[in-house]
């Protein structure tokens, strides 16, 4: 974790993060949730992740949410991330927030 430009705080992505290891990013994203600043998660190049990193990322948006905090993805899900998501029925049914979440659409980020 790092503060970015701008004033918010980064959390980078391990190059895996899966079911094994998703505990460490629970804590990271727990911690940079509980300050004001905006949180951005940036995913490593090509992240191998799994629906554990959905999961948790998705409960990670409803709780910034609901506390007026902003939760941000560095870049749009691509590669891997992305495969999981379709698998998933993410993509096929994204509305226009979890569009703009995960794929920038519709958005400059």
């Amino acid at each position: 974790m790092s503060n970015g430009d701008l004033g918010s705080i980064v959390v980078k992505l391990e190059a895996a993060t899966n079911i094994r290891n998703i505990s460490s990013l629970y804590s990271e994203l727990l911690t940079a949730l509980a300050g004001s600043k905006p949180v951005t998660l940036d995913l490593a190049e090509e992240p191998e992740v799994d629906l554990s990193f959905v999961q948790l990322v998705e409960s990670a948006r409803l709780y910034a949410s609901a506390h007026g905090k902003a939760l941000t993805l560095a870049q749009p899900a691509s590669g891997p991330l992305l495969g999981v998501l379709e698998r998933a029925g993410f993509i096929e049914t994204a509305s226009h927030e979890d569009a703009l979440f995960w794929l920038h659409k519709g958005s400059v980020q």
